[in-house]
């Protein structure tokens, strides 16, 4: 039974009643150059090309308690655990779902972190802080029915536990909220993406504690790498169902990733820009004027200028073909995983900045010239975002990307061919590493298949 009832008309579980009318919700829950007509900063604002001339069996012992459900631990108690919760971290079940984690899971989410902290100190405090184990149970439990197929209700248990763990901390207006409690929100952030039904709870509560806290991202550490996670699911959510950043980007300028210069670093910078130019020209309201957008241009500009060598592709080629592996987009190679990000998160930057220019709602005809220029630049600036997923595919997190961007910007592909590519990709990147790709097929479907009928009609009539 799903947490939060179903469409069948289950009753939602009491612990998700419990968190919805807890008094705590109002705390926790409550890259080519431009080539538009005339544009005076033709070269200045937009970066360039990322393509310059010339660059190149699970076994069980009599002894082992029933490992399908958390309940046959749950009745040991310990004296020094918060709220009565023992550590669940003793069975082969839960051994193999923490192995799970740390094999597969935490280097998706370490992609931007030097430290590589939810792989490395997350679990060590799970063995003592059973709010985390239980969060990562949940996690990777909740991974393992997706990639399976078989349905296992210890997810939505293990979920059910953190909650009864996590409520009443955040309901003692004595509690210290720390960075436990904001990496087990992200944690549950990430159970909660790959459910059916994606509330958004985790990921209103956890921003909601973010902007609480005035020095999380100061802090460094895991409250550093927690919120830098968090700065990403709050712009995959934003892509996916156009609602606004939920966090206070300011705050992010006082991160060390504006001081250190890892690859990690620059990743993170301009994953930051991408939220600035999201937020200021796509929330709610938001019309920014001319000298606005240059300027968000023009940063974006500066971070392409500011990294180094090491951090350019170092293949690239347009014409895949040449490489033996036959794709409709273009092959860009890159070092290590966090480069792949930074250099997808530029060709989102970019492509919001073509799509969002302010002339654009200027009711002219010399608007349609100018509409056509920056949807060709936004459809150059997508194909590389998406050859990037598509020819990196040990990079787990540009398979997201590329997951999230198309649901904002999959209506500017046009052609059958790299159409059908796309389909085939996210379909095999879901069923490999256990995402649900089901709602952005359906999407993609509804937004190419009457374009497909209007032409074959035009074929057939002429």
């Amino acid at each position: 039974m799903s947490l939060w009832g179903d469409l069948r008309g289950n009753p939602p579980n009491p612990v998700m009643v419990s968190l919805i009318h807890s008094p705590y919700v109002g705390r926790f829950f409550s890259s080519l150059h431009l080539t538009m007509a005339h544009s005076p900063i033709h070269d200045a604002v937009i970066p360039p090309s990322l393509f310059l001339e010339g660059n190149s069996p699970e076994s069980r012992s009599s002894k082992d308690v029933d490992m399908s459900s958390p309940k046959s631990f749950l009745s040991d108690y310990s004296v020094g655990s918060p709220h009565g919760f023992a550590s669940p971290l003793k069975t082969r079940r839960e051994a193999f779902l923490l192995m799970n984690y740390l094999q597969e899971l935490a280097p998706r989410i370490d992609l931007c972190d030097p430290s590589k902290r939810f792989g490395r100190e997350v679990p060590k405090r799970a063995r003592q802080l059973p709010l985390l184990a239980y969060s990562i149970l949940a996690f990777s439990s909740r991974h393992q029915v997706l990639i399976t197929g078989i349905d296992d209700e210890s997810s939505e248990e293990y979920h059910s536990y953190a909650l009864r763990i996590l409520i009443p901390i955040l309901d003692d207006p004595m509690s210290s909220l720390d960075e436990n409690l904001l990496a087990a929100a992200v944690l549950l952030r990430l159970y909660e993406e790959m459910c059916d039904v994606d509330t958004g709870t985790h990921l209103a509560g956890s921003a909601r504690l973010w902007n609480d806290i005035p020095d999380f991202i100061a802090q460094g550490g895991l409250s550093e790498a927690a919120s830098w996670i968090m700065l990403r699911q709050n712009l995959h959510i934003s892509l996916i169902k156009h609602e606004p950043m939920q966090v206070d980007l300011n705050k992010y300028r006082r991160s060390r990733s504006f001081i250190n210069t890892t690859d990690e670093d620059f990743a993170n910078r301009v994953i930051l820009l991408c939220c600035q130019v999201l937020a200021t020209s796509f929330d709610p309201g938001a019309q920014p004027d001319y000298a606005t957008w240059a300027q968000l241009g023009e940063e974006v500009a500066r971070w392409h200028d500011s990294i180094p060598a090491h951090y350019h592709p170092y293949y690239s080629d347009v014409k895949t073909t040449s490489t033996g592996v036959k794709s409709a987009f273009p092959t860009v190679w890159m070092m290590n995983p966090a480069q792949v990000m930074g250099y997808q998160h530029y060709c989102l930057a970019r492509i919001l900045l073509h799509i969002s220019e302010p002339r654009l709602r200027v009711s002219s005809l010399g608007t349609i010239e100018n509409r056509v220029a920056a949807d060709k630049a936004a459809l150059n600036d997508l194909r590389i975002a998406i050859g990037l997923g598509i020819h990196n595919p040990s990079v787990v997190g540009a398979g997201f990307t590329v997951h999230h961007i198309l649901f904002t910007c999959g209506c500017l592909l046009t052609d059958p061919t790299e159409q059908q590519e796309v389909l085939n990709f996210i379909d095999e990147f879901g069923k490999s590493i256990g995402w649900p790709t089901h709602r952005l097929r359906k999407k993609l479907n509804a937004i190419w298949r009457p374009r497909y009928l209007l032409t074959e009609k035009i074929i057939i009539d002429n």
